[in-house]
């Protein structure tokens, strides 16, 4: 509609549009029927929010709210504590030291993958892969040292 004034009063009126000047167009809104949006908040947000939901339930949320936790991290003494001598209770520090070293491997995973987007770049990509193999490796050697102790065939004294 803009280019069709322009074509056709231009040529009377070049002091007021001239061929510099271009008319906008106005775009109306579309009227839809039910749809309703509210507002959201962001992905990031979103994404942190599930890996809070996903740290809580690797730490053995939903076991701390079904079950008493016996005690946060010491013996009937006194003497602190970090791993229950039960595999079938655990401490709440002990849950939340687990559910870190798994994100940690994790996230060593997450460079392993990444390693193989950057195959063009040969030095990066050696970097990200040695990188998650020592933070997977080492988080998984850790939790097994965990279940060692916890099940008597490592002795800490």
């Amino acid at each position: 509609m803009s280019e069709k004034l322009q074509d056709k009063f231009g040529k009377k009126m070049p002091w007021v549009m001239g061929n510099q000047v271009r008319i906008p167009r106005i775009k109306y809104p579309t009227y839809r029927e039910g749809s309703l949006s509210l507002p959201s908040p962001g992905r990031s947000m979103m994404l942190l929010g599930t890996f809070i939901f996903l740290f809580w339930l690797l730490m053995g949320g939903i076991y701390i709210l079904i079950k008493e936790p016996s005690a946060m991290g010491g013996n009937a003494s006194g003497a602190i504590m970090w791993l229950y001598p039960s595999t079938s209770d655990a401490f709440v520090i002990e849950s939340i030291v687990a559910a870190v070293l798994i994100f940690i491997g994790g996230s060593g995973f997450f460079l392993l993958y990444n390693a193989t987007k950057h195959s063009f770049n040969y030095n990066y990509a050696i970097k990200l892969l040695i990188l998650g193999m020592v933070l997977a490796g080492t988080s998984f050697g850790i939790l097994q040292y965990m279940m060692a102790v916890k099940t008597g065939k490592i002795i800490v004294s």
